[in-house]
């Protein structure tokens, strides 16, 4: 089972991720947060295998609380998304400890094996 915390600052958007990772029996949604600050704090309580991570957010962005999750927790698989994928977040991504970087409009074709793909490279088991 992959457990995953879903960070976005957009509430429609944690809702169609929820709906699109519920159809998968090995995944399960343990969280969700609406920015870096609070995806640091639910990762403290929650102890996700995976983050699915947006980049643009209030308070602290994605990229911030990757960097500080990346820290603490060196085993936890990050995902970083956004709405607006270009080369320089690409290789931002990569420089704060993501694990892959996927544009949104991606998701849909992608997400699921991608958080199979890296979850089978890193989780025990």
């Amino acid at each position: 089972m992959i457990r995953v915390l879903v960070v976005d600052d957009n509430h429609e958007f944690r809702a169609a991720v929820r709906d699109l990772l519920e159809g998968d029996l090995q995944i399960r949604v343990v969280g969700e947060a609406c920015d870096g600050l609070q995806a640091i704090s639910l990762t403290a309580h929650l102890q996700p295998d995976l983050i699915l991570m947006d980049i643009a957010m209030p308070l602290m962005n994605g990229l911030e609380a990757t960097s500080a999750i990346r820290e603490r927790w060196p085993k936890v698989v990050v995902i970083l998304v956004t709405a607006i994928p270009s080369n320089s977040y690409q290789q931002i991504s990569d420089r704060c400890g993501a694990n892959a970087f996927l544009p949104k409009e991606e998701m849909g074709s992608c997400l699921i094996s991608t958080m199979h793909r890296l979850a089978c490279a890193t989780l025990p088991g």
